[in-house]
Formats: C-alpha cells, sequence, structure tokens
C-alpha cells in the first residue's frame, strides 16, 4: 500500500537506475540539523519525569504527551508526502489505538481521556518515529541523541546510590507538591528510578538502549563503553526481567556474530525457540505460570505473580472482547482481582480486551517481518542491516520483559517510537527490495527481448 508513490518506471528515493542502495538524503527529506532536533526532542520528552505535568485548556500533559502534540502535525505532513509508503504495521497500531479508545467508551466511558492519552503517547510516538526516523541520517541522529540522554539517566541513577535516595524524582515532586518516594532496597541494594516512575522501567530503558548500542556502534570499544555503561544501568534498578533481558540480549548478540555467516541463522534460533515453548507446554501442568515465575530473581515475587496471572485470566475471561476499562473489575474480597497487574499484556486485556493485545503482538511482528525480496544492502550498508537487528532485539525485548512488566507514561510512549523506527527500516528495506526485483526483471526483459543473432543496437534509418 502506498501513498503519493512514485509512477511506474520511477525509481524508490534513494536508489540509482543500477538497483544499488544509496543512503543519502532525498529531496523533500528534512536537513541533518532537523533531524537532530526531531531525536533530541522525542527523547528528551521521553525520559523527563513524567510527574512534571502542566494543564492547559483543561487536559493534562506530561512532557512526553507535549512533544508528541507538538510533532505530530508535522510528521503527518512528512510521512504522507510524496515517496513514502504505508505498511503492515501501520494499519496494526492505527487498529491497537482505535480498540483501545473503543472498549473504554463501551465499559467505562468516564475514563476516556485516560484512554486518550495512552493513545497519544503510543500512537503518536510511532507516527513521529515513523515520519522522522526513516533513511540513515535520522536514524543516526537518533542513536547519538539517544547516546546523550542514555548517560545522563544512567548518571542519574547512580547519584541515587551514592546517596542512597530517590533523587530526581523526589526533586520533581517537592516542585510539584507531590508525596516523595522513599527508598526501595532489593537483597541489600537501592533500587534505582532515575528519570521514570519505577526501577522496572528505567531498567528496561537501560535493555533497550544496549541493545542499540550493541549494533549502532563501529569499534569494539564503543560497543564495550556503550553497552557496559547500560549493563551498570540495567544493574543499578535491581529488577529481574530487566537483567533477565539484557542476557537474552548479549546472548542473541554473540549468536549472531558466531553464526553471522549463515542466511538461516535466525530460522534456528526461532524453530529452537518455539520448540522450548512447546516442551514446556507439554511437560508442565500450568507452562505459563512455570515460565512467569521463572522470571525473577525473588521466588516471592515469582509466586504473587504467578497468582496474578491465574487471577487476570479468569477477569478475561468474563469480558474477553472489551475488558473492563479503567474501573475496578475484581470482587470484594479478591486480593489478587485487586492487586497491581505486573504484565503489560494482562494489563491491556484486562482493560481494553484481547483484540488489543493480538493487534499489538502483530504490530510489533509486522515492523520487523521479513516479506519482500533481499536487497542485498548488507555488504552496500552494513549499518542499516545492522540497525535492523538491532531494533528488531528492542522490539522482541519489549514483548518479553512485558510478560512481567507493565508499562506506562515514559516506558510506553518508547516501545510506540522504537516499533515505529523498525516499521521506518522496514519500509526502506521493501523499496530496496522492490527496485532490486525491478531492476533483475529490467535486465532480464533486456535480455531476451532480443532473438538469436538480433543485433543490440538499432538500424540506422533509411
Amino acid at each position: 500500500m502506498s501513498i503519493g508513490s512514485p509512477s511506474a518506471g520511477r525509481r524508490a528515493p534513494g536508489l540509482p537506475a543500477s538497483g544499488r542502495l544509496v543512503w543519502s538524503e532525498a529531496p523533500g527529506r528534512p536537513a541533518r540539523s532537523a533531524n537532530r532536533a526531531f531525536a533530541w526532542l522525542t527523547l528528551i520528552g521521553s525520559t523527563t519525569p513524567a510527574a512534571m505535568t502542566i494543564f492547559i485548556g483543561g487536559a493534562k500533559f506530561t512532557p512526553a504527551r507535549l512533544v508528541i502534540c507538538l510533532l505530530l502535525l508535522p510528521a503527518l505532513f512528512e510521512l504522507f508526502r510524496r515517496g513514502r509508503h504505508l505498511i503492515v504495521s501501520d494499519l496494526l497500531v492505527c487498529l491497537t489505538s482505535v480498540w483501545i479508545v473503543g472498549a473504554t467508551l463501551d465499559t467505562d466511558p468516564g475514563s476516556w481521556s485516560s484512554a486518550l492519552a495512552l493513545v497519544v503517547e503510543f500512537l503518536g510516538g510511532y507516527v513521529v518515529a515513523r515520519a522522522f526516523f526513516f533513511g540513515r541520517p535520522a536514524l543516526e541522529a537518533f542513536v547519538g541523541a539517544l547516546k546523550f540522554v542514555t548517560i545522563v539517566v544512567i548518571a542519574l541513577a547512580a547519584l541515587e546510590h551514592l546517596t542512597q535516595h530517590i533523587v530526581t524524582y523526589n526533586l520533581v515532586a517537592a516542585l510539584w507538591g507531590l508525596p516523595s518516594f522513599g527508598p526501595e532496597y532489593r537483597n541489600g541494594m537501592l533500587r534505582a528510578f532515575s528519570t521514570f516512575p519505577h526501577p522496572i522501567l528505567y531498567g528496561t530503558f537501560c535493555v533497550v538502549a544496549g541493545a542499540i548500542f550493541l549494533y549502532s556502534e563501529r569499534s569494539f570499544l564503543g560497543r564495550i563503553l556503550y553497552t557496559g555503561g547500560c549493563l551498570f544501568g540495567c544493574v543499578l534498578a535491581v529488577s529481574s526481567a530487566p537483567l533477565m533481558s539484557f542476557m537474552i540480549v548479549l546472548s542473541i548478540y554473540f549468536y549472531d556474530r558466531v553464526m553471522r555467516r549463515y542466511s538461516w541463522r535466525w530460522y534456528l534460533l526461532v524453530t529452537v525457540s518455539i520448540a522450548l515453548l512447546i516442551a514446556v507446554f507439554a511437560i508442565a501442568n500450568k507452562p505459563v505460570s512455570w515460565i512467569v515465575s521463572h522470571l525473577t530473581l525473588d521466588p516471592s515475587t515469582g509466586y504473587f505473580r504467578v497468582a496474578t496471572w491465574d487471577s487476570a485470566f479468569y477477569y478475561i475471561g468474563l469480558s474477553p472482547y472489551v475488558g473492563f476499562g479503567f474501573e475496578a473489575y475484581g470482587a470484594a474480597g479478591d486480593f489478587f482481582g485487586n492487586a497491581s497487574v505486573d504484565s503489560v499484556w494482562l494489563a491491556l486485556a484486562l482493560r481494553f480486551g484481547i483484540p488489543t493485545i493480538v493487534f499489538l503482538f502483530l504490530a510489533n511482528v509486522a515492523a520487523f517481518h521479513q516479506s519482500g525480496g533481499n536487497a542485498g544492502d548488507r555488504r552496500r550498508d552494513p549499518y542499516m542491516s545492522r540497525m535492523r537487528t538491532a531494533f528488531t532485539l528492542v522490539l522482541v525485548v519489549f514483548m518479553f520483559a512485558g510478560l512481567t512488566v507493565h508499562y506506562w507514561n515514559n516506558i510506553w510512549m518508547l516501545w510506540g517510537i522504537c516499533i515505529g523506527v523498525r516499521a521506518s527500516l522496514q519500509e526502506e528495506y521493501l523499496a530496496a527490495a522492490a527496485s532490486a526485483v525491478s531492476a533483475r526483471r529490467g535486465r532480464n526483459w533486456s535480455t531476451h527481448a532480443l532473438r538469436p543473432g538480433q543485433a543490440s543496437v538499432p538500424a540506422r534509418p533509411r
């Protein structure tokens, strides 16, 4: 599906007649300075404490929502300009957002503003990323801004460990007249919040940044410094799911490095993962409970989450299509039915129904599923190939950690941004693949159009 697609025979942006992929700024794309400005605004907004709220016209804005609203209109103009194409993930992200609003209006109409806030953060972040982080210059600007933002975020977390106080949030809370947080400990270590509303969200950010830096850095020293810094920051959060996710990221990276000569390595990895999952479901009496209980460092936390999942499954079955909205769904006296649900998949299903998580899952997969021919750009531009792998890994982290993490505010918006970046990478990949196929067909047509013995140049006019 395309919007303003070039006419027949016209090459895709950045593709010369040979079909060779050239990553350059095509006319109409934002200049490099604009790329940097959009990247800085988006990343600073998505990591600024959400407690810094302001009211405009009666509407409540966090820094993340304010940035998205400011960038949304120019992002739509950029996304729908001539030469850009829609892909399947665009439709699925829109379906996710529409279902969230529609289900809320059906079950809990008084909370429509809360549903709209979720959509602004997620869909808005996706649209901004799809529009402005398209092409290598824009992607490099995004990674460059992410480096600085990550250093600041981890430094603030380290400051909390040095002072044994929740510095950033409590400073904002004092300025905004909000209650402060006391230090939270696990295994004798303070759990850092940094600029996020919970240590588990801060830890998830460190995993996401670490996965990107593993593939974006060209030198071994750069990978060690930036990825090692993210691992250090993840340790400061003292949270099970982010630590386990980071180990998975490192394992997949080393697997990719060892098996990089084999194009079938990802098919092997997916096949083995599915086989292990089938084995768990075949052997364990409660497979989902077994998986969830083994994703935590603290066994007591694991048992709590298992009980939460069992309770959530029961209530999801009572309203599987539209959920319960933002209202309490548990019966009076049901402790687990009224406890917090530490899983984004369960929380979304309980609030907005099963279709929401189906659309969301498919949107993530569609953003990286290779549905086109091989564009052959791995040797021509290894950077873009590595970044496709990096952001695929980021989406896998979000989906996996979401089994025991509920995302809100900053990190919920960051998920939408990362899906948008990966979808833009997919759009360029598919455009390059289509151009390469067209070039091959053109060469084949030129070859077969000549009969044996026919001259390859036109005869001179008589």
